[in-house]
């Protein structure tokens, strides 16, 4: 969500045990928007309050230009593939509980740049736009090539597709984020899966996300941390499981977390460190800790995309185009005109289908239920699901992409 005010200090409400507050709607009048333009401090605050107030999904409201950070949500599917070297890695080594350790190292590895790339250098975070219905987008990283969909509006699921078909690693996931307002913070539950298979050794990952909590939103500084448990859970019998624990409201540091690499009942590895910064690993029965991923010296992948003139109208970068322009150039009039034109030629499509009575289908994934499945790849990712620890937030189904590493080698 897009920051850009502070709170006056002899406004602030008292934290509840907590750390949490409540404010209401008049709270945000003793708001100082000295970071906004002066133009748009009277429409900041309306938006504020309208966020404070609301009880629903946020993700269904309409943010104003000012408050977005150039990028379409649809992008953030390319974070899986930051590191085409630790992804492809995956398949290199014959025994099990390695190849789970380079599964964690490349799942940390995705994890700096979708959560903390954005709020670096002085920037804060901000609001994506919300993808159209059918968007696409499409980059290589590395030796990895990376598609994305928009498969539904409401809600709004991403798809996305990973392949890097000579170490034959592929991935298939989607996401829908469900935000609300909570205290002080906006509160999103990922829910969705991500499914890696391995090819040489035909094997499947489920895993599944961690909340995020949207931190210092009326501060003016907003960021992202990890909260509650995700897992990864293998064909093999190995299974990883993870706590993102929050920075406590007193003292301690941010992006901590914890966690253990498990096989046949035992606990083989354990996981700690910081995912923002350094994570480690501790093979059972030794006392030091092995560096598993730097990501304070790791760089992220060059995203390489056709010209956009080469693209199709549907595909993020010309679709959004003119408003990431406008926004470059803080013309943040001419930036609402682009992004109501997309809101506008979106609303007259779904009336015209609509009255047509037409069913819109992506065209590059397909969604298959869980209790419908019939392949046995399908089948294996539905057993994996019921293995998974904890309260899960997977969904009835799965996205793939209509020609996954794991579909074309049996043609």
């Amino acid at each position: 969500m897009v920051l850009g005010f502070s709170t006056t200090k002899k406004e602030q409400p008292s934290p509840t045990q907590n750390g949490e507050v409540s404010p209401t709607p008049t709270d945000v009048d003793g708001l100082s928007v000295h970071n906004v333009e002066s133009s748009s401090k009277g429409q900041f605050k309306e938006f504020i309050k309208t966020v404070i107030s609301f009880t629903g999904d946020l993700s269904s409201l309409t943010c104003p230009a000012f408050f977005l950070n150039g990028l379409s949500l649809l992008e953030y599917g390319t974070y899986w593939g930051d590191h085409p070297t630790c992804f492809t890695a995956i398949s290199q080594s014959d025994d099990p509980q390695e190849r789970m350790v380079a599964v964690v190292r490349w799942f940390m590895s995705t994890l700096w740049g979708s959560y903390a790339s954005r709020c670096t250098n002085g920037l804060n975070e901000k609001k994506p736009y919300n993808p159209i219905l059918g968007e696409q987008f499409k980059c290589n990283l590395g030796n990895v090539k990376c598609i994305c969909e928009q498969v539904c509006h409401h809600p709004p699921i991403s798809a996305f597709y990973l392949e890097d078909e000579k170490a034959g690693v592929s991935l298939n996931g989607h996401s829908c984020q469900k935000s609300k307002f909570k205290g002080t913070s906006i509160k999103v539950d990922q829910v969705g899966r991500a499914v890696l298979y391995v090819k040489p050794w035909d094997e499947q990952y489920i895993i599944d996300f961690p909340h995020l909590l949207i931190r210092g939103f009326l501060t003016g500084a907003a960021y992202i941390e990890l909260g509650g448990n995700c897992s990864i859970t293998c064909s093999n019998g190995v299974q990883t499981v993870m706590e993102f624990v929050p920075k406590p409201w007193f003292g301690g540091e941010y992006n901590h977390f914890k966690g253990s690499i498990n096989y046949e009942g035992s606990e083989n590895y354990t996981l700690s460190g910081r995912w923002s910064h350094q994570s480690f690993y501790t093979k059972k029965g030794e006392t030091n800790k092995v560096l598993l991923f730097d990501a304070e010296e790791e760089s992220m992948a060059e995203r390489v995309t056709p010209p956009v003139e080469e693209q199709q109208q549907i595909e993020s970068h010309r679709l959004w185009g003119k408003v990431t322009a406008a926004l470059a150039a803080k013309d943040y009039q001419t930036a609402n005109v682009e992004k109501s034109k997309i809101e506008d030629w979106q609303r007259s499509v779904r009336k015209e289908r609509a009255e047509k009575n037409i069913t819109w289908t992506p065209d590059l994934f397909v969604f298959q239920k869980d209790a419908e499945v019939t392949s046995t790849y399908d089948k294996t990712n539905v057993a994996l699901s019921k293995k998974m620890p904890g309260k899960t937030q997977i969904d009835d189904g799965a996205w793939t992409y209509k020609d996954s590493l794991h579909n074309r080698e049996k043609q």
